[in-house]
């Protein structure tokens, strides 16, 4: 049953998208389409709404269901019971909902930079735990590689959005990141213990800046993401920042720079008074960040967590071996004086609508390209 014929009838009845198809779960097998190995939401035909149906703008969709979903099956740690979630399929089938009526958007309409980061933000998230749900139970989003399964969750999964099919690969890549706000590396959540904490919130414009400065200031202050060993004056932080390393700066002095406003407050002032730190990153567990882990699973996931905490031993003899270490020695400086000194390159500020939050990004860096 075509879903593009229901369309316009329940928008000029007035009723939410979603709700139509909780009330009628079973019509929600045609949400997406397989073309080849892809799996896609909307499209040029059904996202067109109809003649006689507008299309919201960024402004205007609607992210309730999904910030309902989230609170029922998000604790607050960011873990997810996937398991529970796939026990009650109309919940699944109100989550492809959702992701479907935010293929109806306009991007053309007029609409604020914190809609629009909101909007994709909330969708690379309920699209990475769609993928998860057709796929559980699997011990990590690296295994739903189009190897050992029939799609690539980061490049075949995708949503109609204006003309083009996006992926969890383009919103990051070539949608958000180009926006040159490096907070929304704390935002994506992949599905991995290693990811940052899934909000059990959806993001909204009113709130954006502020959530996602919580996001930064939280991920710094795990000792599985930022650390730092006073006894061998080693900083120690998430591969993230070395992935993206283009977003944050291009030497360890400006990644650390650019997210010193989040660290903890304690770990400002040692920065500031030792000079001649080194830099290291962490390892990455790539286990489900799964609150309800089956037995199987959790005996699948061993060999991720394993890895997450011998790669930083093993990774440095590889750089050496390789020639490719990318340690790099701070010179010494006076106490306080190295985060106070001022960029000859003035850096861009970014600050939230009312002035009062800078966040400072080196300006010198702005190429941007996918990670594989």
């Amino acid at each position: 049953m075509s879903l593009q014929l229901f369309w316009p009838a329940v928008r000029r009845a007035g009723l939410h998208f979603s709700l139509f198809l909780v009330i009628t779960c079973g019509l929600m097998a045609g949400s997406t389409v397989s073309a080849g190995t892809a799996l896609q939401f909307g499209g040029p035909a059904v996202s067109a709404g109809g003649e006689t149906s507008p299309r919201p703008s960024f402004e205007d969709v609607s992210h309730a269901d999904l910030d309902a979903l989230l609170h029922h099956y998000v604790d607050g740690d960011g873990q997810v019971c996937y398991s529970k979630w796939q026990d009650h399929q109309c919940d699944v089938q109100r989550l492809g909902g959702y992701i479907m009526s935010l293929t109806f958007v306009d991007p053309s309409l007029p609409s604020s930079q914190e809609a629009m980061m909101s909007y994709h933000i909330n969708a690379y998230n309920a699209l990475a735990i769609w993928g998860i749900l057709r796929e559980y139970p699997v011990a990590s989003i690296q295994r739903i590689d189009g190897k050992r399964t029939s799609f690539a969750i980061f490049d075949d999964l995708q949503m109609w959005v204006g003309d083009q099919y996006l992926s969890l690969n383009s919103i990051e890549n070539d949608v958000l990141r180009p926006l040159g706000d490096p907070r929304v590396h704390f935002a994506l959540v992949c599905a991995a213990k290693g990811c940052p904490r899934l909000r059990n919130r959806v993001y909204t414009k009113e709130q954006l800046h502020g959530q996602l400065d919580d996001n930064a200031r939280e991920f710094f202050a795990d000792r599985n993401r930022f650390h730092i060993s006073r006894m061998t004056s080693t900083v120690k932080m998430s591969p993230i920042l070395k992935w993206y390393r283009e977003d944050f700066g291009q030497s360890d002095h400006q990644v650390v720079s650019t997210v010193f406003q989040y660290l903890p407050p304690e770990d400002r002032q040692w920065l500031s008074c030792h000079p001649g730190w080194k830099f290291q990153y962490l390892g990455y567990n790539w286990a489900l960040n799964d609150q309800c882990t089956t037995l199987g699973v959790a005996l699948a996931a061993g060999p991720y967590r394993v890895w997450s905490k011998i790669s930083p031993k093993v990774d440095p003899l590889k750089e050496k071996l390789t020639g490719s270490a990318d340690s790099e020695e701070i010179p010494g400086c006076a106490c306080g004086e190295m985060y106070e000194r001022k960029s000859e390159s003035q850096p861009q500020q970014f600050s939230d609508p009312e002035g009062d939050r800078q966040l400072f990004i080196p300006d010198e860096h702005a190429v941007h390209g996918h990670v594989n």
